[in-house]
């Protein structure tokens, strides 16, 4: 996150955020219908940290991520850092996203769930755009983790995972869940958030339970060669040890995506865009898929660092997904 004091005043404030919508801000359902994903049996999925902070080029940024929507036929978008309030000049930047998507003549449902802030001044969220029909969304707390200090004062913020579950014509349900981890916590907070997520997502399947491939994604800060200040291979280890794959990796050698810092590669989602220069090359940003599941194509775009032919709109990359359904 750039421009700390946003967060600083909030976590002085003490404001845990709501999992709703200020009103008026996109969080309904609307009618759509991604009939053609039973027709070509798969889905495709991107998710992009949209960077809440980088305001002035936010509107550029938006564009060019419903480009590639259209021109990839997205049927469903993971978000993190959306922002909403009078600090960043609009109520719901997915709000924005989706706003532009039907400018290009695409239906999204919209569904958010606030993690911090002041409604009206400044609120970060998840959110989650899909062609499919959203039957319903479940939000959950993670443990709030110390990732600012100010003054001598550990701030914590918190954190949340959203579950959506998305009704596919001929096909049932799917359901797809969003988050963002902890930056710049203690092994311990990230442990504690990652328990609880994956404690979640365990019990909302026994619940909810259906035949298509479970589906995980976000940012999780979890980078499988970063040792300092702790090793966090074991995290992503965690996550694949309660079933799910590493989607990206499908096809490709684990060991070698973005396995040097210093050096920026095809693979690598954070330090190779340019409104992320000069930051340390690492894999952040994963679909993880419970079977049964195929992954058809993966991508690692918007990092026009490494790639000439791509645009940067954030200070990550983004991952693209297409995971082929029963």
């Amino acid at each position: 996150m750039k421009l700390l004091w946003f967060v600083i005043l909030l976590g002085i404030l003490g404001i845990s955020g709501c999992s709703g919508l200020p009103p008026d801000s996109g969080g309904g359902t609307q009618l759509n219908s991604c009939n053609d994903v039973a027709d070509r049996g798969h889905l495709n999925l991107l998710t992009i940290n949209l960077l809440f902070s980088e305001t002035q080029t936010r509107d550029s940024r938006l564009e060019a991520i419903a480009d590639f929507a259209s021109d990839t036929s997205l049927d469903v978008i993971l978000l993190q850092e959306v922002a909403g309030g009078v600090l960043v000049g609009t109520a719901n930047s997915a709000l924005d996203l989706q706003g532009k998507l039907r400018e290009r003549g695409h239906a999204y449902d919209l569904q958010t769930a606030f993690e911090t802030g002041l409604p009206g001044l400044l609120m970060v969220a998840n959110a989650v755009l899909s062609r499919c029909e959203i039957d319903f969304k479940m939000t959950k707390r993670l443990p709030k983790a110390s990732e600012l200090e100010f003054k001598g004062h550990d701030i914590k913020l918190p954190r949340n995972v959203m579950m959506t579950r998305l009704k596919i014509p001929e096909l049932g349900f799917i359901n797809v869940y969003n988050t963002h981890l902890c930056a710049q916590c203690s092994a311990d907070e990230l442990g504690a958030q990652l328990q609880v997520l994956l404690t979640f997502i365990n019990e909302t399947e026994s619940n909810y339970p259906q035949t298509n491939p479970v589906i995980l994604g976000g940012d999780f800060n979890i980078d499988r060669f970063r040792t300092d200040p702790f090793e966090e291979r074991i995290f992503y280890d965690s996550i694949i040890e309660t079933g799910f794959t590493d989607a990206y990796a499908n096809g490709r050698l684990l060991e070698s995506l973005c396995d040097n810092t210093g050096i920026a590669d095809q693979h690598c989602t954070v330090g190779v865009s340019t409104l992320d220069a000069g930051d340390s090359a690492r894999r952040i940003d994963y679909f993880f898929v419970k079977t049964p599941a195929r992954i058809l194509q993966s991508s690692v775009v918007f990092n026009d660092l490494v790639d000439n032919n791509q645009v940067g709109v954030s200070d990550h990359a983004g991952v693209f997904v297409s995971i082929e359904l029963p």
